[in-house]
């Protein structure tokens, strides 16, 4: 698996090509309204690893959450022109063979990044600030970040608290009396994903989407030994098996469970 640290490296000087057309555009548009603009997604992370196709366009967009001033009405529109792709859940526009998917919001405060869901709020914090002209959202940064960290060790101690739930002896008894072995694969599955999370929590950083989970998780600084190996054991599985069940779920419980508690215990 090409892992991310790899990526950053082999993408280093094609990225920071990619981060001044970013900039280009940034200073090409009427800002008159806006309060903040930051980079997100795998630009900022380091790991932008798009196709490049014929003529020279990017298969692939640059996320940028662009915030409005306090009590302005301004539309993505307004500032960026028509979107031209409207199936997708965000503002999009091509300029110089780049595409930009574009959150365009108001002022994003300590109340308003609360009230998001975890992959928004991943979202938000692995951010750079492009543009922020008064300190505004510099600022509210600290406030957020605050906030964040003693949300990292309640969301901990909640995902640890659901893994004993799903693989508690009640639960897995319910399922063994019924012979429903691919139930019980479907519970420790959950139990993983949960896991999975309470490692980001862990480690002090917010979950992103579940379609991306497991591989950033790779690049986390607090793992217990050998991971990429626990993760290839305790995902592969047969279904209808009662024997490889009980293997995965000691190898998930020893392995990455008694890890994340003995660390989190010890901090």
């Amino acid at each position: 698996m090409k892992n991310k640290e790899a990526i950053i490296e082999r993408q280093k000087e094609f990225i920071q090509e990619i981060k001044n057309k970013v900039s280009d555009f940034i200073n090409s548009i009427d800002k008159s309204e806006i309060e903040t603009i930051l980079l997100s997604g795998s630009l900022s992370r380091g790991d932008f690893f798009p196709r490049i196709k014929d003529g020279g366009d990017i298969d692939g967009m640059v996320d940028l959450i662009v915030m409005r001033k306090k009590g302005s009405s301004i539309k993505a529109e307004d500032v960026f022109g028509p979107d031209q792709e409207p199936p997708i859940p965000f503002h999009c526009v091509k300029v110089n063979n780049l595409w930009y998917e574009i959150l365009f919001t108001d002022f994003i405060d300590a109340d308003t990044f609360t009230s998001y869901d975890e992959p928004k709020k991943f979202s938000v914090l692995e951010s750079q600030i492009l543009y922020d002209a008064n300190g505004s959202y510099k600022n509210e940064l600290e406030k957020i970040k605050e906030f964040a960290r003693e949300d990292f060790k309640n969301s901990l101690n909640n995902s640890l608290g659901y893994i004993h739930y799903l693989l508690s002896d009640y639960k897995k008894d319910r399922w063994y009396r019924r012979g429903a072995f691919i139930q019980l694969h479907e519970n420790l599955n959950t139990a993983i994903r949960a896991g999975i999370r309470a490692l980001y929590y862990l480690n002090g950083f917010y979950s992103p989407a579940e379609d991306r989970a497991i591989y950033y998780s790779h690049s986390l600084q607090k793992l217990p030994e050998k991971y990429e190996e626990l993760i290839v054991q305790v995902c592969n599985q047969k279904t209808d098996s009662e024997e490889d069940y009980f293997r995965r779920e000691k190898i998930f419980m020893d392995n990455i469970v008694g890890f994340i508690e003995n660390k989190s215990s010890a901090s």
